[in-house]
């Protein structure tokens, strides 16, 4: 029963983003035309008093009711319209709720898979959400042991099917949010101790002038130059290397793109993955360093 009713929030959802505001009645009706309600039962007012009540608890999205016309909306829209986690949340379970509505197509439909999804999400979801610390088993790749940390969650992110969670060592080992691979992560438990994000610490902002997780701290953003040849650039403009990213010349031949970035060892490889499609213009001392990384890399096939 509770995967029918969370379907049912699903196709609520979907339902007042694409056709509201709506009247009850109108709801009512819906419900009973949509391939969702496979028992064809109509929906009781308290059942749908119900649905709203689960749904502000468990997406954050409130669903309210405009007396003058006696139509249902959703409040905070907006929040369904950018890219944040309930965006991201709800694509997620509406494409899972079609998919389970269609059975024939799930071998017709190939995702990559993310292994550390599976690993912990949840509770750390819930620790941001809540301001709740996390006591952390963790083992990086350069650890030699595990070590045990208490971390204060600030936000997540997926880069190249990896999840990573960027949090503060409460114990003082980090105070900046510091990255934490969650398939680096042997065990996670909700603690009962509570911490506040600061007031100043903005994720896109954060986020603004990295590029990938890592983020070392002499490192400085730099504007950067480069010229890719007018077929690469295609995949430029459709896919952005980076949230900063202009095109500030296009030719026939070729393109040049602007970006302002720290220049970390994710944007170097990613960089070095281009080969010959890709040159950096600028800085020198970063077209230096790419030039000594290409000789080296020669090296292994001599």
């Amino acid at each position: 029963m509770a995967k029918n009713y969370f379907k049912s929030y699903i196709w609520l959802l979907e339902t007042l983003q694409s056709r509201g505001p709506l009247t009850l009645a109108e709801i009512k009706d819906l419900w009973m035309r949509s391939s969702v309600n496979d028992e064809e039962k109509e929906l009781a007012t308290r059942t749908f008093a119900n649905h709203i009540a689960s749904i502000a608890d468990i997406f954050g999205i409130d669903i309210v009711c405009d007396r003058r016309t006696n139509t249902y909306r959703i409040e905070n829209d907006e929040d369904l319209r950018g890219t944040g986690i309930r965006t991201w949340m709800l694509d997620a379970l509406t494409l899972n709720s079609l998919l389970n509505e269609s059975a024939s197509m799930r071998d017709r439909i190939i995702f990559e898979d993310v292994p550390s999804s599976h690993k912990f999400l949840t509770d750390i979801i819930r620790a941001i959400r809540d301001e709740r610390m996390l006591e952390v088993n963790y083992q990086g790749f350069t650890m030699e042991v595990p070590r045990d940390f208490l971390l204060e969650p600030y936000c997540l992110k997926e880069y190249k099917r990896r999840w990573y969670l960027f949090a503060r060592d409460h114990n003082g080992g980090y105070k900046e949010p510091h990255s934490f691979a969650l398939d680096r992560m042997n065990s996670v438990t909700i603690s009962e101790k509570l911490f506040k994000v600061r007031k100043s610490f903005d994720a896109r902002d954060f986020f603004s002038t990295r590029y990938g997780v890592l983020q070392y701290d002499d490192a400085k953003p730099a504007h950067i130059k480069i010229k890719t040849t007018a077929h690469q650039a295609n995949y430029f403009r459709t896919l952005p290397l980076h949230s900063s990213q202009k095109e500030v010349e296009k030719t026939a031949e070729y393109s040049i793109f602007s970006y302002y970035l720290t220049p970390n060892y994710d944007f170097i490889h990613d960089v070095l993955y281009y080969a010959d499609d890709v040159e950096v213009m600028e800085p020198p001392v970063l077209r230096d360093q790419l030039h000594e990384l290409f000789k080296k890399s020669l090296l292994n096939y001599e």
